[in-house]
């Protein structure tokens, strides 16, 4: 057995490209607010996270889009990702308010929101996005009231191949789902992917050889998930620190304008 490092701090700056802030309405989540959220990044050397709303995913994009600037307030280390719902939203209203506060990355939930991520729903939205330079999340499932949705493939690249100066974000990729986002990611060079799902010991490397280290970004997906060990697990993967600062911090970064 290898040493287990129990005093473990990142070595280089780390920006959570993926977790959530606030309550859902269907069951409770251990972390909801801004004060407790930073508590948790302090403990384990975490500077800044990409935040959105689970009452925005879960229930309404647009209450709970306001819920969630509310809950940040005036916290800059927690930067808001808007959810959007393009089957039911204004998209004239939606842009407005990404403009009016600086919102810089957005989120769809297409299984969950019962939509097919296809050009006669999306487009729309696609062409702002692409336009605007705003980058779009889009995670493989989420779990709603003890079922899991998963987003189709298909779909993502047929519609993504149309959209080439839209950039993308495969969030939360796990093992189950690495038999499809692999072939997926290599075949889309405007696809990004958030590594918060990883599980398998070999993950990393094949990431690394599918797409290189400059489209993969670290996030937790906290509070559903502790921040520390796939952080820990990075930090111990054998990289640089130059690639080890990309993963961590400079590939969103990049994405979000801040660099």
């Amino acid at each position: 057995m290898g040493k287990i490092d129990l005093h473990f701090k990142p070595a280089v700056p780390v920006f959570d490209a993926n977790a959530s802030l606030g309550r859902r309405h269907d069951r409770r989540v251990p972390v909801d607010t801004a004060e407790v959220t930073l508590e948790a990044m302090d403990a384990v050397g975490v500077d800044r996270a990409v935040v959105y709303g689970p009452h925005a995913a879960g229930y309404d994009s647009s209450d709970g889009n306001a819920l969630l600037l509310e809950q940040i307030g005036d916290e800059s280390r927690l930067l808001p990702q808007f959810v959007c719902n393009p089957s039911w939203d204004e998209l004239d209203e939606f842009t407005a308010l990404v403009e009016k506060h600086d919102v810089r990355s957005v989120r769809m939930v297409p299984a969950l929101h019962a939509y097919p991520f296809r050009d006669w729903v999306v487009k729309p939205w696609l062409d702002w996005l692409g336009e605007a330079g705003i980058p779009v999340w889009l995670p493989v499932n989420y779990d709603f009231l003890g079922t899991q949705y998963q987003i189709k493939p298909a779909e993502l690249y047929d519609t993504l191949s149309a959209h080439p100066d839209v950039t993308a974000v495969l969030s939360e990729v796990q093992y189950h789902t690495m038999s499809w986002a692999m072939p997926l990611l290599r075949s889309l060079p405007n696809l990004h992917v958030e590594i918060s799902g990883l599980s398998n010991s070999d993950g990393l490397d094949r990431l690394e050889e599918a797409v290189g280290l400059g489209r993969i970004m670290y996030g937790s997906r906290f509070p559903d998930a502790a921040i520390a060990p796939l952080l820990y697990y990075i930090h111990y993967a054998g990289l640089s620190d130059d690639a080890l600062k990309d993963i961590c911090s400079r590939n969103v970064e990049r994405l979000l304008g801040l660099a």
